[in-house]
This record gives C-alpha cells, structure tokens and sequence, in this order.
C-alpha cells in the first residue's frame, strides 16, 4: 500500500461511525433470515400462489417460484412504505384459497394497461403485484443463469439482485 492511500484510509477512520449512526440500514442478519416474516402464513400462500399464475416455469426458464420470488417480496414489502404493505396485505386476504376461482378474482390482469391506476383496490394490487413479480423473477440470480445457458451473449450479465452477506 503506498503511504499517500494508507493516510487516506486514516482520515477516513473517524468519519465512519457518525455517518453509520446517521444511515438507517437494514442489517445483514435481518437479510439473511430466512422464512416469510411480514406476510402471515396464508398471505404468503396466496402470495406463492399469485407468483406460480403470473410467472409459472417454462421448460428450462425458472417462474417467479423457482427464483424465490415470494421471499423476495416479503422481504421487499416489509421495508415498504405503509401503504404499499397495506395494498399487498388487503390484496393478499382478498386472494386466500386463489386456485380455486383463479380465473375471477385475476379478471382485472386481463385488461389493458392504463396510466391511471385502477379505481378498485384488488386491481390495484393485482397491477402492482404483477410488476413486482414480473420485474424480481427477471432480475433474479436463477433466470439470468438460465439464459446465459441459453445465449453465449447474455453471459456475464451478473445483473440479479441477491441477498446481503
């Protein structure tokens, strides 16, 4: 190490633990656990449910179960503001035993697109739940191995999210 990086590093040392007080982090351990912790047990069944239906396996490409997208989401949602983890929770009750009228209680993901956000609340959630499922299976560690199996040109993409260590 040259002298003028090592002084560097020494100016440096005071400043850290007034800027770690000033952060609110969330901190590795609370990461790292694993199991649901924001949802309760049947929110995150319907939750485990709603990622199968919206992002399901196809041959070698993983669907949101398979890249862990529940997990990720409850993890996500209980560092979200309090009315996202209220869109989600009010959407995840009204969703309980969802294979059963799947096709009913989804009809509002068959409608297109607009840029105002639907008026019913379980639209709603639906809209936001798909794009988060959506965008955490595509970001995931599982589906980009998957496709740079599949294309010598999306190797080396290393762009998925993964947990704090």
């Amino acid at each position: 190490m040259k002298r003028r990086r090592f002084v560097q590093s020494i100016a440096a040392v005071p400043v850290l633990p007034a800027a770690a007080q000033q952060l609110a982090v969330t901190g590795p351990e609370a990461v790292a656990e694993g199991g649901q912790r924001f949802f309760s047990a049947e929110q995150y069944k319907a939750l485990q449910a709603l990622c199968d239906i919206v992002m399901p396996k196809n041959g070698t490409v993983p669907g949101a179960l398979e890249a862990e997208v529940p997990a990720f989401l409850d993890f996500l949602i209980s560092e979200s503001d309090k009315e996202r983890q209220a869109l989600y929770r009010n959407g995840l009750d009204k969703l309980k035993g969802l294979p059963a009228n799947a096709d009913t209680l989804l009809a509002p993901l068959t409608q297109g697109w607009t840029y105002k956000a639907p008026a019913d609340p379980l639209a709603r959630f639906l809209r936001e739940a798909k794009d988060d499922i959506l965008r955490a299976t595509l970001n995931s560690r599982p589906y980009a191995q998957a496709m740079s199996a599949r294309s010598r040109s999306a190797a080396g993409m290393d762009a998925y999210w993964l947990p704090l260590d």
